[in-house]
């Protein structure tokens, strides 16, 4: 995280709506990751929604790459990359049982019927 060229956050970044235990305990991000974002998170969040104006050249880097939507060349931009395609996109659920069958059937299995073998 040295010569990262973009100014640190003033409080942790955080995320409770889609990270509630943290980007390091999600399981999504490396530790390098989760520190970048915690560490640098408020002041990209700010970048990318024009609230701040890039004052580095690295910070005007970031702003382009915002803006082109495409790949990250440095750390910092990869790790947002992946935080944005997390944290913004639809995430597929998936469960032991599902079923996308919808049955027309309007028998209701009752527990407490005793069935004779």
């Amino acid at each position: 995280m040295s010569d990262i060229g973009i100014r640190k956050s003033d409080k942790p970044f955080v995320d409770p709506a889609n990270f509630p235990r943290g980007f390091r305990k999600s399981g999504d991000f490396s530790i390098a990751e989760s520190d970048l974002l915690t560490t640098y998170g408020a002041t990209l969040l700010g970048l990318e929604m024009n609230e701040l104006q890039p004052v580095s050249e690295q910070e005007q880097q970031f702003v382009a790459f915002i803006a082109e939507q495409g790949e990250g060349q440095n750390q910092i931009q990869k790790a947002w990359a992946k935080y944005i395609k997390l944290a913004r996109k639809k995430r597929n659920f998936y469960t032991l049982y599902s079923s996308s069958f919808k049955s027309d059937d309007s028998e209701v299995y009752d527990s407490d019927e005793e069935t004779e073998l």
